[in-house]
């Protein structure tokens, strides 16, 4: 995944850069017409010869940590609330076994969320993304 950036800052081998977080309306902002704020995020990259504070640069990022992510984000919670749904509903037959099933899929999902909270932590501390700057962008 390559995206644009900006040196903030230098630290030794490592550069300090500042990305616009991808959002689901593109990069057209100036076209939309939501005037929704996208944040900026802080990433830690390689830095590459010639590149020094204030200049624009290239980042990539290996995309199978990416997809690896997402698939956790919305795999896990479906399939943990696919499963309870439906052991729920065998163990509990009749009309009420739907309703059990059911409250039992909602509160399925706020489990899902904590044990990705702890994920998130977990992967965040191994620093799993690891991002290079592959060129300075000429403007």
């Amino acid at each position: 995944m390559d995206q644009n950036g900006i040196v903030k800052q230098i630290k030794g081998n490592k550069a300090i850069v500042t990305i616009k977080r991808k959002t689901s309306c593109g990069e057209s902002c100036d076209s939309c017409s939501a005037m929704c704020k996208v944040p900026s995020v802080n990433i830690t990259a390689d830095l590459i010869d010639g590149v020094k504070v204030g200049d624009t640069v290239e980042v990539f990022s290996e995309d199978i940590n990416v997809l690896k992510y997402a698939l956790v984000l919305y795999g896990l919670p479906l399939l943990l609330m696919v499963a309870v749904i439906l052991m729920t509903n065998a163990i509990f037959k009749g009309e009420n076994g739907q309703l059990y099933a059911g409250l039992c899929g909602i509160a399925s999902l706020a489990v899902s969320f904590i044990i990705l909270k702890i994920y998130d932590k977990k992967e965040s501390s191994k620093k799993s993304f690891k991002y290079f700057i592959v060129k300075k962008v000429e403007e």
